[in-house]
């Protein structure tokens, strides 16, 4: 006997495209405003490029990098990320030294108040999804969890969900606040 043809299809690109991007737009829509990240990052005054940069510095497996690496990472010119670290050098989220082999060279490290930060903002998103985890009905749970077992077995998704389940539980404290530019 021949199974349906239709069962065995693929769902069409644009079909899911479409999906993610509601569920995503609903997601950043809810899980945004009332204390959430956004408003976190708008109290401290950091741009998205020294947004971007603090996370890039805390997540990056070198200890620290050279200013230009770090503008090449995030695609942007010399001058431009050098504006940028040197807001995070006064906001005391990042340290900025001379390279010991060529002084011209400056290394840029993530301090202990920049990985808390990202700690914190981690730690609020995963607050505002597990709120809007809390407002599925079983089914819906089910559905999900059916469906991200089944992305989670990626190798390139696997690892980061064993990093984030450790984040989640690493990461109960809230951070610190950061120093405001003087």
């Amino acid at each position: 006997m021949q199974s349906s043809t239709a069962s065995k299809q693929a769902v069409a690109n644009e079909e899911l495209v479409g999906g993610l991007a509601a569920f995503l737009h609903y997601i950043f829509k809810t899980c945004g405003p009332k204390g959430g990240m956004l408003e976190v990052i708008d109290e401290l005054g950091l741009s998205l490029t020294q947004l971007k940069a603090v996370q890039l510095l805390c997540v990056d497996q070198a200890p620290d990098m050279s200013v230009k690496q770090l503008g090449d990472k995030l695609e942007l010119s010399l001058p431009a990320i050098s504006r940028a670290v040197d807001g995070l050098v006064h906001r005391g989220l990042a340290t900025r030294t001379e390279d010991e082999e060529d002084r011209r060279i400056k290394r840029v490290r993530p301090t202990k108040e920049a990985e808390q930060l990202v700690a914190r903002l981690t730690d609020i998103r995963f607050s505002q999804l597990g709120e809007f985890v809390d407002t599925l009905t079983t089914r819906e749970r089910n559905k999900l969890a059916a469906a991200l077992s089944v992305l989670g077995e990626r190798d390139d998704i696997a690892e980061l969900v064993t990093e984030k389940q450790a984040t989640v539980s690493q990461n109960k404290e809230t951070a610190p606040r950061i120093k405001e530019p003087a």
